[in-house]
């Protein structure tokens, strides 16, 4: 019997154009439905609760602390250009615009022009940005534990992370 999901997700009110197929058509198999409904809704939830932890305790959201993750850990001097960040990021680049601009409002990171290259941006964490990320990180990272961590085995902790980085890499292979 088939889950209600897959029938939701396989049925259609609307049938596309073309000729009228003589058989109930899936969009989907029941295991291919349940992978992308289960790796969507999973990915919703976790950043939610994530989200919800950092707004709770720190004033600042997931994506705003992922900024200043890449900012504070993944550069050399607390600096990147805004292309860079955005290309770290899974946001649009408006979105990580109107971020750095929220950051910068409240004093956590600052903007200025490349002395190399006028059009280009370096966006730089001040020292009471990282202050909030070290008084932040300790509540991600039990979070992340309570919400992901602690429910996988290192065997499947290791098969999540070796499928996310194959559909990451075929989507930037897609993408150049």
């Amino acid at each position: 019997m088939q889950s209600d999901i897959f029938t939701a997700m396989t049925t259609s009110r609307h049938q596309p154009p073309g000729p009228a197929p003589t058989s109930r058509q899936h969009l989907f198999s029941e295991e291919q439905a349940k992978a992308f409904l289960g790796l969507i809704r999973a990915g919703d939830v976790l950043a939610r609760a994530l989200d919800r932890g950092l707004v709770e305790d720190h004033d600042i959201g997931l994506h705003q602390f992922e900024v200043l993750l890449f900012l504070a850990v993944a550069s050399d001097n607390g600096c990147l250009p805004m292309t860079e960040l955005r290309r770290r990021t899974p946001l649009s680049q408006s979105r990580v615009s109107r971020i750095v601009s929220g950051l910068e409002g409240i004093g956590l990171v600052r903007r200025e022009a490349d002395p190399r290259d006028s059009r280009a941006v370096t966006v730089t964490i001040t020292p009471q940005g990282l202050e909030v990320f070290e008084a932040a990180r300790p509540r991600h990272q039990h979070d992340l534990h309570e919400h992901l961590f602690s429910i996988l085995s290192d065997d499947e902790l290791s098969q999540l992370a070796a499928i996310t980085a194959k559909i990451l890499a075929a989507q930037q292979n897609s993408d150049t």
